[in-house]
């Protein structure tokens, strides 16, 4: 008889299974299975036992680390096929020695079921003997199998070795560990670098500060590249704007901004739009910001403002105005995008607004909630006063989580995508994504791209089907925006928005100031009109004593007064204001007072300010001396004056003092036709007749 020595560790094999002893106790062993299941057996038993066998290799080494609790349901639905079907033949064997046929039921007996061996009339200790000869195995372990079964279903009769959750960090030191996402976190505003190099560098500095120089060292470059792999979601290599996105996530459970009617939450950001416009009066291109107001019940863009880059709070505040005023329809557009097609009652609506007579379909909503950013324009007195005067309640993002706005910011996405990829003079989202002739491709001009988005909106976004936008009931039927408007005013009821025709006037900026002889003083410019003659050295029926002016800083050669005695608005003009200036914006002051400041003069003196408004603007005639920054401002400042001019027109014309400029005609193109006038000597012209009524 041969001798058998066991010891705590070893490996045997028992049962067709390798074991690891586990612990001795006199006459019992505790057993561990290479699939993690433990028992304990007589020592008689197990020596006697024909199965057992001593000096086993152990199993192969594995990153078996894994002490949580994981679904083996959700294990085996992620199992490679043969491993499933194993399982399954395995219980089908057990069903045929228990039941005498393999799926278990008599009623589902296939051909030649069942076999003389299984017979049902046949004792269950003779079928389970037969079942564990057929298989190879003992008639004890095949019981065993059967149980596993009977606890766990098939997920017990699933080889373990093939299961196992192998963690690739287990040999990694937990302080290398907690070293690799500190300092990830704290390069997350940093530049990229490549992983194998600064990033390894820093990491090691960073543990021997903590622990002591070499007290706790990296494992080699490939190892490290791949357990920075393994830890974090966007590697240091990764550009700066994803690494800084990532960062800027809650560190909590997102949360859902939820609308049920429309106006209840409405979303206002500013972007860049990624295309270039092109200024023909200098031939050069320009970077636009768009602005828009998405309704989050049903996804519409209510309103929008493409803007030279620099958004101002009066454009904000015009924008809410934009919302609550129907979009009107083009001349080139089609009748099929005009308001009544929204599948409303309209005419009822009619006789509650007149003007969606000739206004395309895009909603008219009346907001409740402004969602924003902490953007300058979005927190500025325009802002607040036009919420407060509509009743909007107002209520800011967190700062840096662009994730508390998620509609708006996917909004953007839509638009590259749908509008701005295709426009000639599109730059991409990025460096990386711009091409070399981004520039010589601009061709449309801020106006122009202004209408290409106008009929972008009413003519595909506001129809095309929406993913995020479903019927009660049927969530895979999906509705357009207008559709989702439509529904919505069934349960929500439609309210009448303000209409008032001052309202460009009461969104301006105001200063107080008093009415001199000379006129008022506002950004130390002088602006005078006939109106202020009759309140000169008048105390201002207000309860500080001073006059409320109103200016718009997007063009300054004009300022407003609101007459009391008519409540008629009347245009101030600046006094030094000559034919040859060009609207001009607070920003273009500031450059031009900068200009007398390098000379020595004081920036109140009027006729310095003017001299230098002058010579700056008349850079645009000598296309040699043009830097970057003169065009640019040259392009801006004539653009917004241009939008000033329209929302001005937008309400009631105010009352002009002031003489119109005579504005000589361009020759045109049928003159040229006849011959060059250049060369001609007035001189040798003879003189026309002069007709006398009086002659006789």
């Amino acid at each position: 008889m041969s001798s058998h020595r066991l010891a705590v560790t070893d490996w045997i094999e028992f049962e067709e299974e390798r074991h690891q002893v586990a612990g001795l106790n006199g006459a019992v062993v505790r057993l561990r299975s290479e699939n993690g299941r433990t028992q304990t057996v007589m020592l008689s038993v197990l020596l006697a036992d024909t199965t057992f066998r001593t000096a086993v290799e152990p199993p192969p080494a594995t990153a078996v680390d894994f002490d949580g609790v994981l679904d083996p349901a959700g294990i085996l639905a992620g199992l490679d096929d043969a491993v499933k079907d194993a399982a399954l033949k395995l219980e089908a064997h057990l069903l045929e020695a228990m039941t005498g046929h393999r799926s278990g039921d008599p009623l589902s007996a296939a051909p030649g079921e069942p076999r003389h061996q299984y017979d049902p009339a046949t004792p269950q200790h003779i079928r389970f003997k037969a079942k564990a000869e057929e298989l190879g195995i003992t008639e004890r372990w095949l019981w065993k199998l059967w149980a596993q079964r009977a606890e766990h279903g098939l997920w017990g009769l699933v080889d373990k070795r093939k299961t196992r959750v192998r963690n690739p960090l287990r040999n990694l030191d937990p302080r290398v560990i907690q070293a690799i996402r500190d300092q990830a976190a704290a390069e997350r505003a940093d530049s990229s670098a490549t992983v194998g190099n600064r990033f390894y560098r820093r990491t090691q500095n960073r543990l021997d500060a903590e622990h002591g120089p070499g007290t706790v060292p990296l494992p080699k470059r490939d190892a490290f590249r791949g357990a920075v792999g393994h830890l974090l979601d966007i590697s240091p290599s990764a550009p700066a704007f994803q690494r800084a996105s990532a960062a800027n996530q809650p560190d909590r459970t997102f949360g859902n901004v939820i609308a049920t009617r429309p106006g209840e939450v409405v979303m206002l950001d500013t972007t860049p739009l990624d295309v270039l416009a092109y200024d023909p009066g200098t031939e050069t291109t320009i970077r636009v910001e768009l602005t828009v107001a998405l309704d989050v019940a049903t996804r519409s863009i209510l309103a929008w403002r493409l803007t030279p880059e620099g958004t101002k709070a009066i454009d904000i505040g015009l924008l809410l105005a934009d919302v609550m005023t129907p979009e009107m329809m083009r001349p080139a557009w089609k009748d099929a995008l005009r308001y009544q097609m929204l599948r409303l009652p309209y005419d009822r609506l009619l006789t509650v607004d007149e003007r969606l007579a000739e206004a395309a379909a895009r909603p008219v909503i009346y907001p409740e909630t402004l969602l924003y950013d902490h953007g300058k324009p979005y927190k500025s007195d325009v802002v607040q006063r036009a919420s407060a005067r509509w009743k909007i309640d107002l209520q800011d993002a967190c700062k840096l989580k662009p994730t508390d706005k998620p509609h708006v910011e996917r909004l953007f996405k839509t638009v590259r995508e749908q509008f701005t990829e295709h426009v000639a003079g599109y730059k991409g989202f990025n460096v990386a994504h711009r091409g070399r002739t981004a520039e010589e491709q601009a061709r449309w001009t801020i106006d122009e791209l202004a209408e290409f988005f106008a009929e972008y909106v009413i003519a595909v976004y506001q129809r095309r089907h929406h993913r995020g936008l479903t019927l009660h009931g049927f969530p895979e039927l999906r509705v357009s925006p207008n559709e989702a408007y439509s529904m919505a005013l069934g349960s929500a009821g439609y309210v009448d928005c303000p209409r008032e025709a001052n309202v460009y006037f009461e969104l301006l900026p105001i200063a107080r100031r008093v009415i001199h002889p000379y006129g008022i003083e506002l950004n130390h410019l002088t602006y005078n009109a006939d109106i202020l003659y009759r309140y000169r050295k008048a105390k201002a029926p207000y309860p500080d004593g001073l006059w409320p002016i109103r200016h718009d800083p997007r063009n300054l050669l004009h300022a407003y007064f609101l007459d009391p005695a008519d409540g008629s608005w009347n245009v101030l003009r600046w006094t030094h204001a000559l034919a040859e200036h060009q609207p001009f914006t607070d920003i273009t002051l500031r450059e031009a007072k900068r200009l007398i400041t390098l000379r020595g003069h004081a920036s109140e003196d009027q006729e310095a300010v003017a001299q230098a408004l002058a010579e700056l603007q008349n850079r645009t005639d000598a296309p040699e001396t043009w830097a970057p920054g003169s065009r640019k401002r040259l392009t801006r400042d004539q653009h917004r004056g241009a939008a000033q001019n329209r929302d001005m027109q937008r309400g009631e014309a105010p009352v002009n003092n002031h003489l119109p400029l005579t504005v000589l005609p361009a020759p045109s193109e049928e003159s040229e036709e006849h011959g060059d006038w250049s060369g001609l000597d007035l001189s040798e012209v003879t003189a026309a007749e002069v007709w006398d009524p009086d002659a006789v």
